[in-house]
């Protein structure tokens, strides 16, 4: 029998505890999670990105039963406010863009035509984008048998995430994997054994017992006990393009309506995020202490928060960058302990679940553990590396000159691979990207719209256009206001976002 030690609980833990605990089969795996008892959960509220249902349908758990204990809502996508200039927003929503015309994708015939039309904004030709400034709320209806194939059906385009307490979830997942035969722990590990070749062969509790693997699962967040610590894996410092270090975190009330999407409010060394939960709003602010003192930002925060507080600022550090290896040996780090890409984009649980059933699938089926490992990190850094710049592009893109941040983000160097995307957007309005890429093209189409980054001059974008089916300029304007109409009328038919909750 094979023995996994997973170090540390919280969200990766408990997300890889269960991952593991329901692919591996309980006669050939043993799993272990060591947890501390000492460290309290910040309980800042937590985002997530649509891949989440795919953890959930895993791990066979009953959607609404699962948000009810975790104090979950849903979430159409994120609303970016003041990031390109001040008063000036959109929506990173999930889903598809339009419809397409005939044979001409809808993004193509947006870029030659926006212009042209004098359309600003994406936005009301997404219907995630438009249920969700309505605070409605629904699953993608499916597409009526015996349809027209050509017909536009925008509810079958609705995709979604979650928003939720992750003190919650981590404990609603201790309970399925106890369940599943996980043994936990509950003590301090006091010491790392390292035996020849870097391989870890037990940690040492502070209760006196020694607990030995063949695999140790590093999950001790953002100290990185047995990667950063023990074995000294070599950290990737992406803080020259990613400025933020510090955070605040605070609770307060519930505003009216329980939005079904998060938001990003820039602010003057960083940006806030709110995060409405059931019964109470995740409200923080991500800056840089470079630019700003911590009580500055907990000033500035403060004076921005829209209903009373309900808990004791929290203060957090971090730094931005990855491991080069975090599957090291027969130490595999997950979550905070393999690097740390802010909550701009609400990536972090993504990256927990999709390295967790890596992990699972490895064991399961791998045959030589040296190329799993290769493979495990090769796909992790260039996971890192797209999400890295895909948020440094949000803070590059702007047009904000009203700080000393601002100034720097805005002339700061950037890395060459997101050089190449953008100088390959403006000469021919297409990013190339890999075919799994996070991020897709149809993400960083609303992140460049929406902050600005488009400047185009009448026929820029002509060329995108290569059909026999071009409509005239007349016949554009016909075909999205005809888009925009459907998708309004549609959304209608959505319930209210608390009603589909069942909170009134």
């Amino acid at each position: 029998m094979q023995t996994i030690t997973i170090v540390g609980g919280g969200t990766a833990g408990w997300i890889s505890a269960a991952v593991l605990a329901k692919g591996l089969p309980g006669d050939a795996f043993e799993i272990k999670l060591i947890e501390s008892p000492n460290i309290p959960t910040v309980g800042v509220g937590e985002a997530t990105i649509p891949p989440i249902i795919q953890l959930l349908k895993y791990l066979e758990l009953d959607e609404a039963e699962f948000l009810a204990h975790i104090e979950g809502t849903y979430k159409y996508g994120i609303h970016f406010e003041n990031w390109s200039k001040p008063s000036e927003s959109y929506m990173h929503a999930f889903g598809v863009l339009g419809t397409d015309y005939q044979d001409i994708a809808f993004s193509d015939l947006w870029l030659a035509y926006a212009n042209k039309l004098n359309i600003k904004n994406l936005t009301d030709f997404i219907p995630s984008a438009v249920a969700a400034y309505q605070n409605r709320f629904c699953p993608a209806l499916p597409i009526p048998d015996s349809s027209n194939p050509n017909a536009f059906f925008p509810l079958s385009n609705l995709f979604y995430a979650f928003q939720f307490d992750a003190g919650l979830l981590a404990n609603y997942l201790k309970q399925y994997s106890k369940k599943l035969g996980v043994k936990h722990i509950q003590a301090n590990v006091e010491s790392v054994q390292v035996k020849a070749g870097k391989q870890i062969e037990s940690v040492m509790l502070d209760s006196g017992i020694e607990v030995k693997a063949d695999y140790f699962v590093d999950c001790s967040g953002a100290k990185g006990l047995l990667s950063k610590q023990a074995l000294a894996i070599e950290f990737d410092n992406w803080q020259a393009y990613l400025p933020c270090d510090r955070a605040i975190a605070v609770q307060t009330e519930n505003l009216a309506d329980i939005a079904p999407y998060t938001k990003s409010i820039a602010m003057s060394s960083g940006w806030r995020w709110q995060i409405p939960l059931r019964s109470r709003m995740g409200n923080g602010y991500v800056y840089s202490s470079q630019f700003l003192s911590d009580d500055q930002a907990l000033s500035e925060l403060t004076q921005a928060l829209e209903s009373k507080t309900i808990t004791e600022p929290k203060q957090l550090r971090f730094e931005t960058g990855c491991l080069q290896t975090p599957w090291f040996n027969n130490c595999i780090a997950i979550g905070l302990s393999s690097g740390f890409l802010e909550p701009l984009e609400s990536t972090s649980i993504h990256l927990i679940h999709k390295y967790a059933v890596k992990l699972k699938n490895s064991l399961l089926h791998g045959v030589y553990m040296q190329e799993e490992a290769q493979q495990f990190n090769l796909a992790f850094k260039q996971d890192a590396l797209d999400i890295r710049d895909f948020l440094v592009a949000h803070y590059h893109i702007t047009e904000r000159q009203d700080s000393q941040f601002w100034r720097y983000c805005k002339n700061m160097p950037i890395p060459e691979s997101l050089q190449q995307k953008l100088a390959e957007f403006s000469a021919t309005g297409k990013i190339s990207l890999k075919k799994d890429a996070l991020f897709s093209y149809g993400s960083w189409l609303q992140l460049l719209v929406g902050q600005g980054y488009i400047k185009a001059t009448p026929g820029q974008f002509d060329g995108l256009i290569q059909s026999a089916n071009t409509p005239s300029v007349e016949q554009a304007k016909l075909f999205f206001d005809n888009v925009k109409y459907a998708i309004s009328q549609e959304v209608k038919r959505i319930p209210k976002h608390q009603a589909y909750l069942k909170l009134n």
